[in-house]
């Protein structure tokens, strides 16, 4: 099966939409060894998280019309990679940001990389909206 940057994209909107949930929990995401300072803030992140995950949801659906969205969210997903693996590492967040925040710097390579590749468009074209 070959590899197509819109279920990938789908697929990390839905692997968004699940951190949204975990962090509505206070107890399971503590149980995962993540330590969130205060509820307030796991759960102000999973509304960012919730928006994201239907932002590319939606834009899994008309990538060429939408690419600009995921574009962006690659830099999203490299100051989630810069803030969570220090945290994880040198601070209090918990080892699992680790992982977490490489996994941010995976995916946010594959969207950054992919895109232009797939859809024959310039950096500059997808970072100023100009895929139509």
């Amino acid at each position: 099966m070959p590899f197509k940057m819109t279920t990938f994209i789908f697929w990390s909107g839905v692997y968004n939409a699940g951190l949204a949930l975990t962090l509505t929990c206070p107890p399971f995401y503590g149980w995962l060894g993540l330590n969130v300072p205060a509820p307030l803030w796991g759960w102000l992140i999973a509304g960012f998280l919730g928006y994201t995950s239907v932002v590319l949801i939606l834009a899994s659906r008309d990538l060429r019309q939408r690419a600009s969205f995921v574009y962006w969210e690659s830099i999203l997903r490299y100051i989630a990679a810069l803030l969570l693996i220090p945290a994880g590492l040198f601070g209090d967040l918990g080892l699992i940001a680790v992982p977490l925040g490489l996994g941010d710097l995976a995916i946010g390579l594959v969207y950054m990389f992919g895109l232009p590749k797939e859809l024959g468009l310039s950096h500059s074209a997808l970072m100023s909206d100009r895929c139509g």
